[in-house]
């Protein structure tokens, strides 16, 4: 119960510690996953992202990729996320804020297909 509970607190305080303050959230990538970014192509980390994180923008992919320890560039996601990864991406307007990706359902299939070559045990 005590353990629980510590965990929630950790939660909150991650969830409303101002940005500069923030650790990184791995909570939602296996460490199975992290420890193969090293060897992972751009295409493999955007899908591994967006399979269990959900939608992202460009810059949020950005950032959790260089949190993680292998950075996605910008320059990448501006000139050839479209083109490596037609098909497996659909973009959603978000009103006034940046435009989401998420994984077509080709895409979260593509994406399981990756991570299980890497060795990766799905849930």
């Amino acid at each position: 119960v005590v353990r629980a509970a510590k965990e929630v607190l950790d939660t909150i305080y991650v969830e409303l510690a101002p940005p500069q303050e923030q650790q990184p959230r791995q909570q939602n990538i296996p460490p199975s996953v992290i420890e193969k970014l090293p060897k992972m192509s751009n295409k493999e980390i955007v899908l591994a992202l967006l399979y269990f994180e959900g939608e992202m923008s460009k810059e949020t992919i950005n950032q959790r990729s260089r949190e993680l320890g292998k950075e996605v560039s910008k320059e990448w996601l501006d000139k050839k996320l479209y083109t490596e990864m037609e098909g497996l991406i659909s973009s959603v307007e978000s009103g006034e804020g940046p435009k989401l990706y998420r994984l077509t359902v080709y895409g979260r299939q593509k994406a399981e297909e990756v991570l299980r070559s890497l060795g990766i045990t799905l849930p």
